[in-house]
């Protein structure tokens, strides 16, 4: 197992994003679903998890600033789908008029990047909308379930491979 994950933990990654990806464009454009602004930074997330990771795999001189940068997509699309799932379980009273019905390209040209950021985190009704499920969960928490599944494989392989004496 332990040579399973220092050899193909990469490209089983980069793999599951993959499919994560065919996934959003069959609910984009076969579905007709329309993503939110938090929908949105999640779709991003995952995208820039699959080109770090083939990047990786391509180029596998520089690992470590990789799997930073890797992490840090990972933990940034968690932290997305965590504010979605926490504003569909509040009462649709203590929802705020939010920045969700605002196109995501025109809310960052409107305002500074982090300022934006700020006003996509913020949410909105539309953020709350739980419009598919599949197997009981909603996309934020599939997408959730992704992150927190690459985040442990990333954890384990560095527990097993690194701090074991073995150089990955």
């Amino acid at each position: 197992m332990k040579e399973i994950i220092k050899h193909y933990g990469d490209f089983l990654i980069t793999f599951c994003a993959t499919i994560v990806m065919v996934g959003q464009y069959y609910l984009e454009n076969i579905v007709g679903l329309e993503p939110c602004n938090l929908c949105m930074l999640q779709k991003y997330s995952v995208q820039a998890v699959f080109l770090i990771f083939l990047i990786k795999m391509v180029i596998p001189k520089f690992k470590i600033v990789f799997d930073v940068l890797g992490l840090a997509a990972l933990l940034f699309g968690s932290s997305a789908s965590i504010r979605q799932i926490y504003l569909q379980n509040l009462p649709s009273d203590q929802l705020s008029g939010g920045y969700c019905d605002i196109p995501f390209d025109f809310l960052f040209n409107m305002y500074p990047f982090f300022d934006a950021l700020g006003k996509v985190f913020q949410g909105s009704s539309k953020c709350a909308e739980e419009s598919w499920v599949f197997l009981g969960l909603n996309i934020p928490e599939w997408a959730l379930l992704f992150f927190a599944s690459m985040i442990s494989l990333l954890l384990v392989r560095y527990v097993l491979i690194n701090f074991k004496g073995q150089k990955n």
